[in-house]
Order: C-alpha cells, then structure tokens, then sequence
C-alpha cells in the first residue's frame, strides 16, 4: 500500500523525462525559436542597416509581438508541437516497451501519464522556443534602445497572454497528433496529422465559412475576430480542446491496451473470383498479345491495391491539397478582395501557369513514387508467371495511371477550393480581365499575361497546363524508375531532387540577378532557358505565341513525349540485368 503513491508519480515522471529530456524536444524547442527569429527577420535587419542603430524604448517587446503573429510561426507550430511525444504510444506498443510498462502499473495511470506528458512537451517545446527568441531579441535590442520623454506602456501583459496561447496551441496540435496516430496505429500520421487537420480548418473557415472566425486556428494566435471576455474565451478554448482530445486517447488507447492485435480489416478492393464447384477449372487459351495485356493489368492494379492502409498514400494527395490552397491563395484572396468572381478554371490557370508552383507541386511524386520498382509481397509471385519486361511494363502502366491521377487531383483539388467564388461558363472573369491588362497580376506575383486572355479560353488553357503538366511529372517518374532500376532507390531519390532542381536553376530570372545580365542579352538568356529546361517547357507563357523564339507547345509535346519514350526503353533494357532482393517486402 506504501509503494502505490509512488508508482502513480513514478509514471508519469518517466513519462515527462521521456519527452523533455529527448533530443527531438530539443530539436522542436530549437527550432521554434530559429522560427521566431526568422519571423521578425526584415524588422532586424532595417535596424542593422542604420548607420548608428538605435530603436526606442520597448522595441524588442514589439518585435517579439510581430514575429509570434507571421505567417512562419502559424505555419510551424503544429509541426513542432508533434514533434517530441506525439507518436509515443505507437512506438510503445511496437517496440514492446508496452509490455515491460504495464505489469509495472495499471492501464488507467499509463495513459494518463502519456497523455499528460505529450500536452505538456508539446506546449513546452512551442513555449520555450518562443521564450528563447524573446531573450535573444532582449539581448540584442535592449543596449540600441533609447527613452524618449513621454510614456511608453509596457507589453508584457499581451506578451504574457501571448506565450499562454502558445502554449495552449502547442499542447492542442500535440494531442491531436497522440490520438490520430493512436487511432490508426501509425507513428507517421502523429507528426502529420497535426499539420493537415491544421489546414483543413483554416480552408474551411477562409473559403467556406468566413463569418465562423473560431473555426481558423491561426485567428487564436493572432486574435482575429471578437474573443468573448476580451480574448480570454480563446484559451478557455483551446483548453478545453486539449481535455477533449485527451479524453479520446484515454478511451482509444484503453480500447488497444484491451487487445493488442486488434485490427480494422478492411475489404479487398479487387476480391478473387468464385469458382464454381460444379464445373472443373480449365485453363484458357489465350492469344499471347492479350495475355500479356492482362497480365500488365494485374500488375498494375496490385500495386493499386498497395495504396489500402499506406500512410504515405494519404499523407500525399492530403499535402498536396493543403499545398493547392496555400497555392491559390493569392489568386482567391485578390478576387474576394475586389469583390469579382473567377471562372471555375482560372484558379488552376493562373496557380500552376507559373513555374514555381509546377516544381512545388511536382516534388510531392517523389513521395508516391520512393519505393518504386514496387517490390512488395506479391513480386515474386508475379516474376514467376510472366516475362521481366511484362512484369515492367505493368509498373511503367502504374506510374502513367497514377502520375493521371494525382495531376487530376490537383485540378479537381484547386477547382474545389475556389468554387464558393466562381462559375462554370468557358469566358475570362473579371477577375482575369483586372488581373491581366492592369499589370496587377505582376504585382501579386500572379502569372496573369495578355496573351493567354487574348488568345485562348479558359477550358482550353486549363486543358494545356494540365498536359503539360502531365507531361513534365510523368517523365521525372519515368526518370526515377529507371534511375532506381539502373542505380538503386537512393539513386532514383536523388535523381528526382536534381531533376527538380536542374529545372529551379534554369531560370532566366536567377540568370540575369546572377550575372548582372545586360538587357540585350536578357531576352537571349529567356530563350535559352526556354528550350534547355524541362521546367520552363512545363510552363505555359513560356511558350510562343507568335512573339518571340521561345518552343511552341507542339514542340514541347514531342520533346516530352520523346525523352519518355527513350526512358520506356531504357527501363526495360535496365529490368534484364536487375537484382531482384525480396528480403523485407512489407509494404511500408
């Protein structure tokens, strides 16, 4: 009976230890204060550009304010607040430290003391980071400031308030990540969750429900909106979150402590046929060309059904909607700004008709396609009943179904997003007339050229960007199968890296800042860049349109639809000498 308290306490002290004396607490705590620093880094350096820096009384309070409301500190926090124990219970229960702990205490106290200690290191990494960039900026500051002969109020009463919100946030995204992962049994989604159910309120509430302001997570950091009780009710808010989504953990895990090997199964998406009993089975004769037809179908459609239960699959298509929204932002908030409404494919057009946004979007393959040649369970099964090159063949089919598929996500992905504020009809927007011939697109960074209103109509340019598109994502896959083909996974990986940033330094903006192009040459070097990069072939305005020397579209399709066919070959000329190694084919 002695010894009970102290369990109870040694519980949930381990716990704690575990999760601030870590190295990804540091890590996390470390990098929200880099955050905070970058987050206030234009303000610090227009004060070091004086001559004699000197700055009034209170200026590292206000700078310290500024940074905890940019956009980088809304962005990291439910990222860094997952980091340090969000994804403890699932390695619990995968390392079998579960099995040593709990004969040592009961199931109530575990995972009190687990849930306890995420909420608290999650808020702490974000609190202490925060705290540390608020003494860097005193250290820095406070001998350049100077006092002036009025008042100046202090703020750190808003400052303190500040820090117990951050708090509060940091221990909500912990939670949230806790029992997500506790929910699907997955440490990736611990570190995920957080971050996409983050974006997924802030879409609902900017594109969908803008009166309903408590629905964005950002409005609590920065207090945008009417808080009841002077703000207060925002972390009243968030408190009773984090007792919410704590309370699911303690019954989810509750649920898993009970059985262990519990799973949800889940029907096959392609069930085997019946055979009939009646009838004795009789192999069939088939014409070879057709045999091998659907032999490269059922190829492919295996490695479709490898995408049931992937966390990677999700995490993905899920990424790649947060990044479609983070995209269009600007395109969206311009219109709902001006009071105009845009054509249901102009969101899309004007997004990825920039090369920025095609390389961005394009680096998220290199997460569908890591594993490629798709080496899973059923591999040798395959290899065993058909030729290499067929069995080639069904992944190259794999590769185009599914570069198709993600490249029709996006579209349908960004359509969607913006669809509150615009109409189906195949006529430019006033949006796109503003936009375009009042240069106000240059000054939002939006690709919005003359000549595409001119000489096109939305549908069709919509249409084109996406092939070109298509084009330029499936032929960096192609590249990466046969780079992992030829050379290994690792290969292909940073294969798609180099391809990717091949294209980035081919640009004719980075070659004139580069070498301080004169004006002459400036047009030579966007033609240049024009024809050499893949990336700016991908790029609609970079195209001629009958002004200038740049390739025309039909000239990047064969170029494309060239280099994927020598890639084709090349990958089945590749599969004849590859090492096949089926050690660990667990689809991961």
């Amino acid at each position: 009976m002695t010894n009970a308290p102290r369990t109870r306490f040694t519980v949930l002290t381990t716990d704690l230890r575990r999760a601030i004396l870590s190295r990804s607490f540091v890590l996390a705590l470390l990098g929200m204060a880099l955050c905070v620093l970058f987050g206030a880094l234009n303000e610090m350096l227009s004060v070091f550009k004086m001559e004699r820096p000197t700055v009034l009384y209170g200026f590292h309070e206000d700078l310290f304010q500024t940074a905890l409301r940019s956009d980088i500190i809304l962005l990291v926090v439910p990222l860094l607040a997952a980091i340090p124990f969000a994804a403890a219970f699932v390695e619990d229960v995968k390392s079998g430290y579960l099995k040593q702990c709990l004969p040592r205490t009961t199931t109530t106290r575990y995972l009190v003391g687990k849930s306890v200690s995420c909420a608290l290191s999650g808020g702490l990494a974000i609190l202490g980071g925060a705290l540390l960039g608020f003494l860097l900026f005193t250290l820095i500051f406070s001998p350049m400031e100077i006092y002036v002969d009025f008042a100046i109020p202090s703020r750190m009463g808003e400052i303190g308030f500040s820090l117990l919100l951050l708090f509060l946030s940091g221990a909500l995204w912990a939670s949230v990540g806790l029992l997500l992962s506790t929910l699907t049994m997955n440490a990736f989604l611990a570190y995920a969750s957080p971050f996409i159910l983050y974006y997924v309120l802030v879409i609902m509430q900017e594109r969908y429900f803008r009166a309903a302001f408590m629905l964005n997570p950002k409005n609590y950091l920065t207090m945008q909106g009417a808080f009841p009780l002077e703000g207060k009710s925002a972390a009243l808010t968030l408190f009773m979150l984090v007792m919410v989504f704590l309370l699911l953990f303690y019954i989810i895990g509750q649920r898993h402590l009970r059985d262990d090997n519990a799973r949800k199964t889940i029907r096959s998406l392609f069930p085997p046929r019946k055979i009939k009993a009646d009838k004795p089975f009789k192999p069939r004769k088939e014409w070879r060309p057709l045999r091998e037809l659907r032999q490269i179908g059922s190829v492919a459609r295996y490695n479709f059904r490898m995408w049931r239960g992937n966390t990677r699959i999700f995490l993905t298509f899920a990424l790649a909607f947060i990044l479609c929204f983070l995209l269009s932002d600007k395109a969206a908030r311009f219109a709902y700004d001006m009071g105009t409404t845009m054509q249901a494919f102009e969101p899309f057009v004007w997004t990825f008709g920039d090369a920025n946004s095609v390389l961005l979007i394009s680096l998220l393959l290199i997460l569908l396609f890591v594993d490629m040649p798709f080496l899973g369970a059923g591999a040798p099964y395959f290899l065993s009943r058909m030729k290499r090159s067929t069995w080639a063949w069904g992944q190259l089919v794999y590769v185009i179904l599914t570069t198709a598929l993600y490249m029709a996500f996006i579209l349908i992905s960004t359509t969607l997003i913006c669809m509150q504020n615009s109409f189906i009809g195949n006529l430019w927007s006033e949006t796109a007339a503003i936009l375009g011939y009042s240069g106000a697109g240059k000054a939002i960074a939006l690709p919005a050229l003359v000549k595409v209103l001119e000489m096109s109509r939305p549908f069709q340019s919509g249409g084109v960007i996406f092939l070109l598109m298509l084009l330029y994502t499936l032929l960096m896959a192609c590249f990466m199968l046969f780079l992992n083909i030829k050379r290994g996974r690792s290969a292909g990986i940073v294969g798609g890296f180099a391809f990717s940033l091949y294209g980035f330094l081919l640009n004719p903006q980075l070659f004139t800042q580069l070498f301080d192009l004169p004006k002459e040459l400036t047009y030579k070097a966007n033609v240049a860049t024009g024809w050499l990069s893949p990336l700016n072939h991908a790029t609609y305005h970079m195209h001629n349109f009958g002004y200038d020397l740049l390739p025309k579209l039909w000239m990047t399709y064969a170029i494309f639809g060239g280099l994927i066919v020598v890639l084709f070959i090349g990958i089945q000329l590749a599969m004849r000498k590859y090492s096949f190694n089926f050690i660990g084919t667990e689809n991961t």
